[in-house]
C-alpha cells in the first residue's frame, strides 16, 4: 500500500505530513484515509534490559519492573520491539507507554474509516538495524542510538538542555560520549544518523553527526533526508520514509489489523504482476502478428507455397487449439479463485456481520490438499449468552456465499469458536 498520510504525536502536539508539506493539526482528527501515526513524546520512556527466566513472560517482568522504577506513573502498556533471547534468559529492548494514553489512542485508531497504523518513536529506531548496526535519532531536543552486536543490544539518550542548533550539537557530544565504550567493544559497527523532526537543514544534521564522532570516535553516516514546509517553516526529515518502511513490522495494532494491512500491501503487488504479465501477453501478441504479416508478404509471389503454408496452419490450429488453451484456462481459473479468496472482501464481511457480541481473534489461509479448495479458518468468542448471535453470524457467511464448518476451538476461554470457509457460490446479493 502506498500510503502519503503520516502524522507525529509530538511533545507540542501533532503533526500532519503529506507530500512536500507539513502542518499543525488539531489532537485526536477523524481521518477518511489510511495513515501511519508515530508517536514520538518524551513521556514514553524506552530502554534496552536483560532479564533471566523464559522469554514468553517478557512483558509481565517488564512491567513489573518499570512500576518497581517508577518510569511510568500507574499501570503502563509493554511495546517490545526487540527480543534476543540467551542460554540464561533474554534482552529486550521495550517501550512503556501511559495505560490512559495507550487506551485512548488505540481506541482513536480503531475508529477510523481506513487503516491507522500505530507505531512509537522506539519502534522506528531499530527498525531494520541487524547485527553489526546501530541508529541515531534526533526529535527535536530529544536523542536517541540504539545498536546490535551479535550477542547484545545497546540503548543511549540524551535531551538537549536548550533549544537550536547549538544545544542539539551539545546533547550529540553528551550522547556519543555515553556510548563511546559500547562502540569501541569489538569490531566497528555501522551507524547511521536522521532527524525525525525539528532541525531545519541538512547542515545541522552534518554538525550533530560531527560532534557525535568527535566524542565517540565513530562516525555516522547521514540518512537520506527530503524537506517538508509549512507554516512552522521547514523540516529536514526522515519520518515518512522511515515510517512507510517500519509499519509492517512495528505496527502496534491488534493481529486482525496488521493482518488487513499486509493483506492490502498485497493487492498492489499481485495488481502489479498481473499488469506485466498482461503487458507481456500483449507484446507477445503484436510480435506473433507482426511475424504473420512478414510471412505473408515473404510468400505474395508464390500462391501455391502460401496456401500450403495457410492449409498447415489450419491443421495447426484444428489439432492444437485446445491443447494451448489449458494454460490460459488454469491462469483463468487462478484468477478467479484469487477473487474469491479475496483477504481484504472476508475481513470487511467478518467486521460487517461480526457485531457487538462476537470478536474475531485470529484469520488464516491454509492452502487445499490434493486438489481440495483452499480454506479460512476463523477462531473467535462469543458471550455465553449471545448464542443467537453466533446463529446469525453463521447465516450471514453462508448467504455471502461461504460454507462453514465447524471444528475445535483453538482457544480454550468460555464461548470460542473456529469455523473452516470454503468460497462455495456466488454471494446471494451479488
Amino acid at each position: 500500500m502506498n500510503v502519503n498520510h503520516v502524522y507525529r504525536i509530538g511533545p507540542q502536539g501533532w503533526q500532519f505530513v503529506q507530500g512536500q508539506e507539513w502542518v499543525d493539526v488539531p489532537a485526536w482528527p477523524k481521518l477518511s484515509h489510511p495513515a501511519l501515526v508515530v508517536l514520538d513524546t518524551d513521556d514514553v520512556p524506552s530502554e534496552v534490559w536483560r532479564f533471566e527466566g523464559k522469554p514468553e513472560y517478557a512483558t509481565a517482568l517488564i512491567e513489573k519492573r518499570v512500576r518497581t522504577e517508577g518510569l511510568v506513573e500507574g499501570a503502563a502498556h509493554i511495546v517490545v520491539h526487540r527480543l534476543i533471547k540467551s542460554p540464561s534468559g533474554f534482552q529486550v529492548f521495550f517501550s512503556a507507554v501511559a495505560i490512559d494514553v495507550w487506551q485512548r489512542l488505540s481506541g482513536w485508531a480503531s475508529q477510523q474509516a481506513d487503516h491507522c497504523i500505530l507505531m512509537t518513536a522506539a519502534g522506528l529506531l531499530c527498525s531494520g538495524i541487524k547485527a553489526g548496526q546501530g541508529r541515531v535519532l534526533v526529535s527535536e531536543r530529544h536523542l536517541s542510538l540504539f545498536m546490535q552486536t551479535d550477542a547484545a543490544m545497546s540503548f543511549f539518550s540524551a535531551h538537549a538542555l536548550g533549544r537550536g542548533g547549538g544545544a542539539v550539537v551539545g546533547a550529540a557530544q553528551l550522547l556519543g560520549a555515553n556510548a563511546r565504550g559500547a562502540l569501541s567493544m569489538g569490531s566497528k559497527l555501522r551507524l547511521e544518523l536522521g532527524g525525525l523532526w525539528g532541525l531545519a537543514s541538512e547542515t545541522d544534521w552534518v554538525e550533530v553527526a560531527d560532534a557525535f564522532a568527535q566524542a565517540s570516535d565513530t562516525t555516522p553516516v547521514l540518512m537520506p533526508t527530503a524537506a517538508y514546509t509549512g507554516g512552522g517553516g521547514q523540516v529536514n526529515s526522515v519520518l515518512p520514509a522511515l515510517a512507510a518502511t517500519a509499519a509492517l513490522t512495528q505496527a502496534l495494532n491488534p493481529g486482525i489489523d496488521r493482518f488487513a494491512w499486509r493483506a492490502e500491501s498485497w493487492v498492489g503487488r499481485i495488481t502489479a504482476v498481473t499488469a506485466v504479465v498482461a503487458i507481456g501477453l500483449v507484446g507477445l501478441g503484436i510480435f506473433s502478428s507482426q511475424q504473420a504479416q512478414q510471412q505473408r508478404q515473404a510468400a505474395a509471389g508464390a500462391q501455391k507455397a502460401l496456401q500450403e503454408l495457410e492449409v498447415r496452419i489450419q491443421a495447426v490450429n484444428k489439432l492444437d487449439a485446445s491443447q494451448r488453451l489449458v494454460p490460459v484456462a488454469e491462469f483463468a481459473q487462478r484468477l478467479d479463485s484469487g477473487v474469491r479468496y479475496d483477504p481484504i472482501e472476508l475481513l470487511n464481511t467478518l467486521k460487517t456481520h461480526a457485531g457487538q457480541d462476537i470478536r474475531i481473534q485470529r484469520v488464516r489461509l491454509e492452502p487445499g490438499q490434493q486438489g481440495k479448495p483452499k480454506i479460512y479458518r476463523v477462531d473467535g468468542v462469543a458471550p455465553l449468552d449471545a448464542s443467537g448471535a453466533v446463529v446469525r453470524f453463521v447465516n450471514a457467511l453462508q448467504a455471502a456465499g461461504w460454507s462453514l464448518k465447524a471444528v475445535d476451538p483453538t482457544d480454550s476461554a468460555p464461548g470460542a469458536f473456529s469455523y473452516e470457509l470454503v468460497a462455495s457460490v456466488a454471494p446471494a446479493n451479488s
